[in-house]
């Protein structure tokens, strides 16, 4: 008999990789989680680190956009140099005549019941005089949006603590230059988000 699972904690990636998944494809997103907390967690590999980590370095450092596309030119693995010139493109259309100043990433936590969701957004942003934190959806297919992106600021709203009264959430999705600003947030908001995490907590637990 396997043991009593109390508190479940997973990152907001894994949560909206599970949540925008068909059931069929969730319970394996749910086991590859389950599996990664039993048998210790190994960082899978991600061909987005090194573009993440360029484009906060490039804010914090006050970096010209020209440092990212010396980034995709060095890429000699292949799926790197089959994605970042996509991703730089549509994060230079992103950035535009905008006036970018980077400040310290704010945290918090999403909690559902037995679940804790890490929010840690990639990015923080005075843009054009707003505090703006920002997830990055760097997804290579049309999953994000509207609705989808009101649901992730939501979560990033209610659970990074407020400090600052000006600060807003965002979603970028990098590749096409969108930046989905801070949306509605309501019960509706909330009872669709609290549904999808006790799916998760369920799968977790039978499986």
């Amino acid at each position: 008999m396997s043991k009593t699972i109390t508190h479940v904690k997973i990152s907001l990636t894994q949560f909206l990789n599970f949540s925008t998944k068909p059931p069929e494809q969730q319970l394996t997103v749910v086991r590859a989680i389950r599996k990664q907390h039993e048998v210790g967690y190994r960082v899978p590999p991600d061909c987005y680190k090194q573009f993440r980590e360029a484009v906060i370095r490039m804010h914090q450092t006050g970096k010209s956009k020209d440092y990212l596309d010396q980034l995709a030119g060095q890429q000699t693995e292949p799926t790197r140099a089959k994605h970042y010139p996509g991703l730089v493109a549509g994060y230079k259309k992103f950035m535009g005549r905008k006036t970018l100043d980077w400040f310290e990433r704010p945290t918090g936590v999403w909690v559902c019941e037995d679940l804790k969701i890490n929010i840690r957004p990639e990015l923080a942003l005075v843009i054009d005089g707003t505090p703006t934190a920002i997830k990055m959806w760097l997804n290579n297919d049309d999953s994000l949006n509207k609705r989808r992106a009101e649901m992730i600021t939501h979560m990033m709203t209610t659970a990074i603590p407020s400090a600052n009264d000006e600060l807003t959430t965002a979603v970028l999705d990098v590749r096409k230059g969108k930046l989905y600003r801070q949306g509605k947030s309501d019960k509706e908001q909330t009872a669709l988000l609290r549904s999808q995490a006790k799916c998760f907590l369920s799968l977790y637990r039978e499986l």
